[in-house]
């Protein structure tokens, strides 16, 4: 089939996933992974261009867009995700995926690299690492509970000040205005379940056992996953490649969608 198919539900053995899948079922497989502070939107800019040369799908996670399940540990989101591509028959299909990621994501995709090696081909994972230091795990212990207390409003500015740099957000209030519209749609718990799951994981002792193609995206703007967690994950896998953005923060996507786009089909 070809052309757009507009967003789908589809039950899985862990839950149930929303998702989106455009371009010519015939060209390569592409899945992108959001990250924590946005929803699977987060791709609108890019998609289309994508959708040129790959069949893509993007998904919302648990707690986004009418996507459920149970997932409290990044183990848990990387076998919600093994679920979702087993469910829309990824796996069964002849030719190789590939996957960027980014953020939250990008956690996530590590762990279904793990745990789950034959799903991935080549990994592009952007704005993020194996693990956060201990000094950044608690601005994420903070948001968890504040989203408990308060609910998401309450983090919505913090969010924002994480996903772009202060001049890119005064100079583009509409986009922030709609992050901030979209992440109020997210569900508090699992919103606060992921902050925790982030705080507590630590892939960079096993990372050197991925056996995919690997490219690592740091963006040298970027506060909340900083090019020194980029750095760390890249220095523990052999054959991973490193490329950065220097005028981007932690969604490339949409502060720098040309650039982004230029190195994603640069790699695949």
């Amino acid at each position: 089939m070809k052309g757009c198919i507009k967003m789908l539900q589809i039950k899985t053995t862990a839950g149930e996933a929303t998702y989106e899948t455009r371009g010519d079922n015939e060209a390569p497989t592409l899945v992108l992974f959001h990250t924590l502070l946005a929803d699977c939107s987060v791709y609108d800019g890019i998609i289309d261009r994508l959708a040129e040369n790959f069949c893509v799908t993007r998904f919302n996670f648990p707690g986004y867009g009418g996507s459920t399940g149970e997932c409290n540990s990044i183990d848990d989101y990387a076998d919600w995700t093994a679920a979702f591509f087993q469910a829309l028959r990824l796996s069964d299909e002849k030719k190789p995926i590939s996957v960027f990621s980014n953020g939250f994501g990008g956690f996530v995709s590590l762990g279904l690299c793990l745990r789950h090696p034959a799903l991935v081909s080549h990994l592009i994972i952007a704005n993020s690492g194996g693990a956060f230091p201990d000094e950044r795990k608690v601005p994420l212990h903070g948001m968890a509970q504040k989203v408990r207390n308060d609910g998401i409003s309450a983090v919505l500015d913090i969010a924002m000040s994480r996903m772009f740099p202060d001049l890119f957000r005064k100079e583009n209030p509409e986009i922030i205005s709609e992050r901030k519209n979209k992440l109020l749609t997210a569900d508090p718990l699992q919103f606060a379940k992921a902050c925790e799951a982030l705080s507590k994981l630590d892939y960079l002792s096993q990372v050197n056992k991925i056996s995919c193609e690997v490219d690592i995206i740091a963006g040298m703007q970027d506060e909340t996953t900083p090019p020194s967690m980029s750095n760390a994950l890249y220095e523990k896998i052999d054959q991973a490649n490193y490329h950065e953005i220097t005028d981007s923060g932690h969604c490339p996507q949409i502060q720098q969608p040309e650039k982004l786009l230029s190195l994603i089909l640069g790699i695949l």
